[in-house]
């Protein structure tokens, strides 16, 4: 697969802090890429660098296959702060300005605000916008370019569940037109909900890179209610892979692979017990994050 971005042994120290410390990425095209970690981590300070920001202390890295110029950079749409804007003037108004910048026609900035949902809007003034309106202008501002590349940082950050619902499912709109996206986040149901790969750094360390979609596919358990004593039962189940653990009134069950609840429950029918909940939790994001927040300890 076509690698967008990669980095080898990048690195920042603020004297003896490293805040990012031999970084070595490679993102895909086409993909959404998650960059995790607790503050202080080294996220914001990666993609400070990745867009000539900040000047990197060694270690280099290279888009498309080329080293970080200019016209890779005109390639690549950021959003690394707050939503800045002239308060007074109209969205349209602020993206003419920010056209004129980017040195981008006019005619881009109707196409962009009917994108994020804004172009009923355009003649508003910025102040009269909500904070996920300012966001979504914010993309706007940075899809003006028709960027290869979208790099987000906390993007939903101080949003209402509606903002963070709406600016997911514009992210997903915007990568399903085959642009890669880098989104910084610590909010990990939404990166779970939003990418397809993610990488997660600890006091500017890489610690681990993968696919969100094989979080899941590890260790899974049944989570069963009854007012019977399941323990001698399931003792003698072929199908339960060793011990079962109670906690809080429930049985915390692991199954022999390649079975399922829906086996688990068939086999207490059998038994005639009955039980008053069954369900099966998948490992999520988040507690695999911590996890390997704890082992890199």
């Amino acid at each position: 697969m076509e690698t967008v971005l990669a980095t080898q042994k990048l690195s920042k120290n603020y004297g003896r802090l490293k805040a990012v410390d031999n970084l070595d990425l490679q993102i895909p095209k086409g993909s959404i890429f998650g960059l995790l970690g607790p503050n202080g981590s080294g996220k914001t300070t990666t993609l400070g660098m990745l867009l000539d920001v900040i000047q990197p202390t060694s270690g280099n890295y290279s888009w498309f296959g080329k080293p970080g110029s200019k016209d890779q950079r005109k390639k690549i749409g950021a959003i690394l702060e707050t939503p800045i804007f002239y308060p007074y003037l109209s969205a349209y108004k602020n993206l003419e300005i920010v056209a004129l910048i980017k040195e981008v026609p006019f005619s881009r900035i109707a196409p962009v605000l009917e994108q994020v949902g804004l172009i009923e809007r355009k003649n508003d003034s910025f102040k009269t916008f909500s904070l996920g309106m300012k966001q979504r202008l914010s993309i706007a501002s940075a899809l003006l370019c028709d960027p290869e590349v979208m790099i987000l940082d906390e993007p939903t950050n101080g949003l209402d569940p509606q903002g963070i619902a709406e600016i997911r499912t514009l992210i997903i709109n915007i990568a399903n037109q085959g642009k890669t996206i880098v989104l910084a986040s610590h909010l990990l149901d939404e990166v779970q909900k939003v990418c397809s790969d993610f990488a997660v750094l600890k006091n500017g360390k890489l610690i681990y890179i993968g696919k969100v979609e094989d979080v899941s596919k590890g260790d899974s358990k049944v989570i069963v209610k009854s007012s019977t004593d399941l323990q001698p039962i399931l003792d003698d189940c072929a199908i339960v892979a060793g011990s079962t653990k109670l906690v809080n009134e429930q049985f915390e069950i692991k199954m022999v692979e390649g079975k399922s609840a829906a086996d688990l429950n068939s086999y207490l029918v059998e038994q005639k017990v009955i039980v008053s909940h069954i369900e099966t939790q998948k490992k999520t994001l988040e507690k695999q994050f911590l996890e390997l927040l704890n082992e890199a300890k």
